[in-house]
């Protein structure tokens, strides 16, 4: 552009620019800001962003229920992946009490689930089974137990507490809810654990019993002890979480502590399929997961609970692949690096 053309262009535009700026709209007549709307389902990426979209159909108050998580240690956990071995013949099945599992993912138990979605316990059922997990029923279900089995096509265990006033009425319903199992939930991480609930539970039922909420390998032992089929490490009770990051560096001592007689499981703030692979380097046989099917029920109902175990479950095989571990079987503790511990001060792998 040329300097005469380049001052014609400037003398148009210095008129406009010495104007005065027109006044404000009034404020009757200022268009609000639209509120963000809803995402696609199918246009997620991964487990982490269906909790904005809980929070958009929740608000704040009910959402703060279902959010959360103590990630210090696990973000600090990397794996080690191993390239040239074929996993063409990619193989995630387990076994886990006398049940066949499409992956070792689990739908764990938060109760009375109509607080986030109208349908509650029955969505979060069809959504597990379309995605081929099985689910574990709070004892504090909002529907009835019978309900929630009719729509499950996979396993269902149930949940309950031990000392709980209502232990008898729930355990004579296990048989409605077509239960494989009964998961247990004592307080753990004070030291030691009331196991008269335990005995209870194991008396009052046939079915294999897992104990839930265990951080200690001498626990791990003494539920072994008093009958327990199966464990699950722990430090959430309610849906709170206690001052005890690190849950998966408490998985391999408990691991130890019960020399393969029982499968140990585990709980506690996995929301990717990288941290359910740690997990089950360190020696868990299945992970259960609670806030991110919670974020997806709220957020689309059913298909969202579908979508969240779907994702977990495509990554847990991604990473399987790239870490050179064609099956279960093949995952072990050579497979990760640890370059965080526990707290200064802390104690609890004993």
């Amino acid at each position: 552009m040329g300097t005469g053309a380049a001052a014609g262009v400037l003398g148009a535009i210095t008129p406009a620019l010495s104007q005065p700026a027109k006044p404000a709209a009034p404020a009757a007549l200022r268009i609000p800001n639209p509120p963000p709307l809803q995402v696609p389902r199918a246009d997620l990426v991964n487990v982490l962003e269906y909790e904005p979209q809980a929070r958009l159909v929740l608000g704040p108050a009910k959402s703060a229920l279902i959010t959360g998580s103590d990630r210090t240690i696990t973000d600090r956990i990397t794996l080690r992946p191993r390239m040239n071995i074929p996993t063409r013949d990619l193989d995630l099945t387990c076994t886990l009490f006398g049940d066949q599992h499409f992956t070792p993912i689990i739908v764990g138990p938060i109760a009375d689930q109509k607080r986030f979605h109208p349908e509650g316990e029955v969505a979060m059922a069809r959504g597990a089974s379309a995605a081929k997990a099985a689910m574990v029923i709070s004892s504090d279900a909002s529907l009835p137990l019978s309900a929630i089995a009719q729509a499950a096509t996979t396993p269902l265990y149930l949940q309950v507490y031990a000392n709980s006033p209502k232990l008898k009425s729930v355990l004579a319903e296990s048989g409605a809810a077509k239960a494989r199992a009964v998961f247990v939930t004592v307080n753990s991480g004070t030291g030691s654990v009331d196991w008269k609930g335990v005995d209870a539970v194991v008396k009052g039922t046939s079915l294999p019993v897992i104990v839930k909420g265990l951080t200690r390998p001498q626990e791990a032992k003494e539920a072994l002890a008093h009958g327990a089929k199966g464990v699950v490490v722990s430090n959430y009770h309610g849906g709170n979480a206690a001052a005890l990051p690190g849950t998966l560096l408490l998985i391999e001592p408990v691991v130890q502590a019960v020399g393969g007689q029982i499968p140990v499981l585990v709980d506690g703030s996995f929301r990717r399929g990288t941290d359910i692979l740690k997990a089950l380097a360190f020696g868990a046989k299945g992970v259960l997961i609670g806030r991110p099917v919670m974020w997806g029920l709220a957020a689309y109902g059913a298909d969202g609970v579908q979508g969240a175990v779907e994702m977990l479950q495509t990554e847990l095989a991604r990473y399987m692949c790239m870490c050179g571990r064609p099956s279960l079987a093949a995952v072990n503790n050579s497979l990760v690096r640890v370059h965080a511990a526990l707290p200064a001060g802390r104690n609890d792998h004993g």
